[in-house]
């Protein structure tokens, strides 16, 4: 299970079972999906076979790690932990 939050709205999450980082070209058609390896210009999909929902494109990847992928849209900053358990841990370190 992954949980998809935003920054700036500690109120606002996501989980999911699967995610996949979609490839679109500059018309908005899908060119490839993968299930890892997110890149600028891609976009993230949770859910994406039942009540999906997507991000717009990233615009920059502040972190990439094993446990948390730290990434900006045009409008949300967004960190996804790949695990819940994760979370937990990755703010307990912050603190």
């Amino acid at each position: 299970m992954v949980e998809l939050t935003k920054v700036n709205n500690e109120n606002w999450s996501k989980q999911s079972t699967e995610i996949r980082w979609v490839e679109r070209d500059i018309d908005g058609m899908v060119i490839e999906i993968y299930k890892e390896n997110p890149k600028i210009g891609y976009t993230l999909v949770l859910n994406p076979y039942d009540n999906q929902y997507q991000t717009k494109p990233i615009t920059e990847i502040i972190a990439s790690t094993d446990k948390i992928i730290h990434f900006k849209t045009e409008d949300e900053e967004y960190k996804l932990y790949l695990t819940k358990y994760f979370k937990e841990i990755y703010e307990k370190l912050k603190d």
